[in-house]
């Protein structure tokens, strides 16, 4: 009788190990950079921090960029940080920056694609505020629209990407992203269509 109660105590610990493996499957997944040594940071406005990233560094041409937008509130108050209704649907740039040799002064502002005039015309100016409570960080994941969908950056050359928000006592910029945008290899036109292959000599 007691090793019947032994086991079925061993069983029931069996299957809340199961079934806490499972719902922890379950669960969204966390900020997949923790490390405070991965993140670049902006300047730290009365504790709180904003910082925009991308997967890499370079891309090729016509390659989706997708960007990742956070801020992390380190002070002992609630931050409330305001932005356009579209920011959860799409990124919004204050400064993009693109350097280049043949540029008189080294630096020009990026216009909108025809595809990102049409997505901010279309969205209403109202103002949307998010709460981040002390010792929290607020992601936004921009995965469904790449930044060069919605900004021309058509061109190879290195571009300089920074983003600004408002705090009720003032402004919170994030770093700024550099990311270099290259062409694509050129294809020999004598090489077009031929493949080069080692004979098997036994053949």
């Amino acid at each position: 009788m007691q090793f019947r109660g032994v086991a079925s105590v061993a069983l029931q610990g069996l299957s809340f190990l199961i079934l806490s493996c499972l719902f922890s499957s379950l669960l969204p997944a966390a900020d997949p950079v923790q490390s405070e040594t991965r993140i670049e940071w902006g300047p730290d406005v009365k504790g709180v921090r904003a910082s925009l990233s991308a997967e890499k560094k370079s891309y090729l041409i016509g390659e989706p960029i997708l960007l990742t937008y956070r801020v992390k509130n380190r002070s002992q108050n609630t931050a409330r940080i305001s932005y356009d209704r579209y920011q959860s649907y799409c990124l919004k740039m204050d400064i993009v920056r693109f350097r280049d040799k043949d540029t008189p002064d080294g630096k020009t502002l990026i216009p909108l694609t025809k595809y990102g005039q049409a997505i901010f015309g279309n969205y209403l100016g109202s103002i949307t505020t998010s709460q981040i409570q002390p010792d929290h960080m607020l992601t936004w994941y921009f995965k469904k629209i790449p930044i060069n969908r919605l900004y021309d950056m058509s061109l190879p050359g290195e571009y300089h990407i920074s983003l600004k928000r408002h705090l009720g006592y003032g402004n919170v910029t994030s770093n700024v992203l550099k990311i270099t945008i290259k062409a694509p290899p050129r294809l020999i036109s004598d090489q077009a269509g031929k493949v080069i292959e080692k004979m098997d000599p036994s053949e």
